[in-house]
């Protein structure tokens, strides 16, 4: 129990360290809270179940609302209902920061403009973005959190709004870890390729299938299925010639992913 508290704590720090930061700093303090949860057993598992099977990039499409009048080109960040979707999301921006798969100069002007400057658009994003995320945490954990105040042991297993850290035997490494959430998202940006493509919808299944099944094989290490499914995803995309420009880095980083396991 004094590990997992020491945990959680060390990923609020985290939250805070992030909120106090300037902004050009932010980028490096993003780095740290997504290592402070693939170096948490509970952390991670509770990430991973929520943003299993989680369309993110069907929620940016909802949740990233463009403003632009034909003056401005501005934006604002609506989260998801649930505290399931929105630490799934969170996450999941995090990840795509961190990758540096989205520009956050950029997207701080975009959907946090204030007055201009970067230092209003910042701290705009922590209010919006970080603030949720380490209250939702702060909840779910709320008992073990309690309990170094109270003196007393926590129950495990908190929940709040259907939210609740998932215990499975052995932690994953950090590197590990990292690795599979970049493949996660790198899965999701080939799944909305294959969606936006121009063969047939019968086709567009198969495809959105085989990779949601190569992340399952993966995640469960079944590194033979895994392997036998992305050699089908290879003849796939070769015979409907829908070869995405990220599917070389998703194939090199499932490669490398069982190569570290």
């Amino acid at each position: 129990m004094e590990e997992v508290r020491t945990q959680i704590k060390d990923f609020l720090n985290k939250c805070e360290e992030l909120k106090s930061c300037k902004f050009i700093m932010a980028p490096t303090k993003i780095r740290d809270l997504l290592k402070s949860i693939v170096n948490s057993r509970e952390l991670y598992d509770l990430f991973m179940s929520v943003s299993t099977g989680f369309d993110y990039l069907s929620a940016k499409s909802h949740c990233l609302v463009d403003l632009s009048d034909g003056f401005s080109n501005r934006g604002t960040v609506v989260l998801p209902r649930t505290a399931q979707e929105k630490l799934a999301f969170i996450f999941c921006l995090l990840v795509e920061i961190d990758r540096d798969a989205l520009n956050f100069n950029w997207f701080l002007q975009k959907y946090f403009s204030e007055d201009g400057s970067f230092y209003s658009s910042y701290y705009l994003f922590c209010k919006t973005i970080i603030d949720p995320l380490e209250d939702i945490i702060r909840g779910v954990f709320v008992k073990e959190l309690d309990s170094e105040r109270e003196g007393v042991s926590a129950p495990s297993q908190p929940e709040v709004q259907g939210v609740s850290p998932k215990s499975q035997e052995g932690a994953p490494s950090a590197e590990l870890s990292g690795m599979l959430s970049a493949i996660w998202l790198l899965i999701a940006q080939e799944k909305q390729y294959i969606l936006e493509s121009a063969i047939p919808d019968d086709d567009k299944e198969t495809g959105y299938k085989m990779l949601t099944e190569i992340y399952k094989a993966l995640k469960d290490k079944n590194f033979d299925a895994a392997n036998s499914l992305v050699n089908g995803y290879n003849y796939y995309i070769l015979y409907n010639n829908t070869i995405s420009p990220n599917v070389q880095m998703l194939f090199e980083s499932i490669e490398g992913y069982e190569g570290a396991a």
